[in-house]
């Protein structure tokens, strides 16, 4: 079995402590649940909103963290609503981070069999699709499932609705991470009625990249552009990106370029754009020549973040007008959630984050679906405020509807 890929991520927000979250004691991952049906026929949810947990539970006794060799037993997909143990599916190949999420009340996965990808709701199949696909990108809308398929044998990548091809490149490349924290449709943008992907694609030796509006062409930065582009997003139906040149390096947009804060012996080797309701941040992480690695926080419109350079800093993430950014220590653990208003908090040690949905940020509180390092017990974080949620396993997001 191949282990999780552990992102060391997290994040913030905002104010007020409220009433504890989940009162009593929540029901374990051994609970009788049947697989791919809530606790039983009759479970009513309340008005919202809830907060829904995901999570992959082996067997009890089966170290998960260590084990390469087959699993001797089920492994399930469980689904948590306010701390309780509400739905669980088998997980067989989708237990990955990336191959499920909790969409609008029901339990997506998706797998690739020998020549086709085939996607389940709540454990039963919606449509398959023949190809094997990774799915960068995930949406549920009106008209319905939107879907973006990085092929899994060479390039090329389809754009499906409910499984129906609405846009095919051969060769090109998707770009963004299904797994971004706080975007939750992965490498898909939503902006009104619109949906946003781009691609990168091999002209000449040089990369083009178009981005796509709804299936068809919305811009295209051609290959002779110069530099390196990191990311790209649109916002507010403007094309963002951040470019490394030979001498400057640079957040470009509709409206202009601004130089990102890199010296000149200095290379950007991550960066990442986040909005915010009335500006525009980037994370960057640069390295220099002598091999020390520093990072910074940069705003489009000059406001400035209280780091000090030398910290590492995981991610970022934003809600309205407040930013939070989580830090890590020397080992790569999660270590603080810092704010931009200066109301960070520690974080609990030995804990990691897997996936970059296992962080949100939703009106002002910060939820982190978090597992247990070195027999340490799961747990949600909210705004300070731990609920253990016990279970061989570990969490890959968390959601609220």
């Amino acid at each position: 079995m191949r282990k999780p890929a552990f992102f060391l991520l997290c994040f913030l927000l905002s104010s007020c402590i409220r009433d504890v979250l989940f009162p009593g004691t929540p029901r374990f991952s051994h609970e009788n649940v049947r697989p791919g049906h809530g606790a039983d026929s009759t479970d009513v949810i309340p008005p919202g909103p809830h907060v829904y947990l995901t999570a992959v539970r082996f067997p009890d006794g089966f170290a998960w963290e260590e084990d390469t060799c087959a699993v001797d037993g089920p492994v399930w997909i469980d689904l948590y609503r306010d701390g309780k143990l509400v739905r669980s599916i088998p997980a067989g190949s989708a237990i990955h981070a990336d191959m499920h999420r909790f969409r609008n009340g029901h339990l997506y996965t998706d797998f690739s069999s020998g020549e086709e990808t085939v996607v389940c709701q709540d454990g039963l199949e919606l449509f398959r699709f023949p190809g094997r696909e990774a799915l960068r990108g995930f949406l549920v809308r009106e008209d319905g499932i939107h879907t973006l398929g990085q092929d899994r044998d060479g390039n090329g990548f389809t754009y499906r609705i409910d499984g129906r091809t609405v846009f095919r490149s051969e060769a090109g490349i998707v770009c963004g991470d299904p797994c971004t924290p706080g975007r939750l449709g992965g490498a898909f943008t939503e902006e009104e009625e619109w949906v946003f992907y781009a691609y990168g694609v091999n002209v000449d030796g040089g990369t083009e990249y178009n981005i796509l509006r709804n299936g068809e062409q919305y811009k295209v930065l051609p290959k002779g552009s110069g530099g390196t582009i990191l990311d790209i997003q649109v916002i507010r139906d403007k094309v963002y990106r951040i470019r490394n040149k030979t001498r400057v390096t640079v957040l470009e947009s509709d409206d202009g370029t601004a130089t990102l804060p890199v010296q000149g012996r200095e290379t950007l080797v991550r960066g990442r754009i986040v909005p915010l309701k009335e500006d525009v941040l980037v994370l960057g992480a640069v390295t220099s020549t002598d091999g020390t690695r520093r990072c910074f926080l940069f705003s489009e419109k000059g406001n400035t973040c209280p780091t000090d350079g030398k910290t590492e800093i995981s991610e970022l993430l934003a809600d309205g007008n407040v930013a939070a950014w989580l830090t890590v220590d020397a080992g790569g653990r999660p270590a603080r959630l810092e704010r931009s208003d200066g109301k960070g908090k520690p974080l609990p040690g030995d804990v990691r984050l897997i996936s970059g949905h296992c962080l949100l940020l939703r009106e002002g509180r910060a939820y982190l679906a978090l597992t247990g390092r070195n027999g340490k017990a799961n747990r949600l974080w909210v705004d300070g405020e731990e609920t253990e949620i016990p279970f061989n396993g570990y969490f890959t997001s968390v959601t609220v509807e």
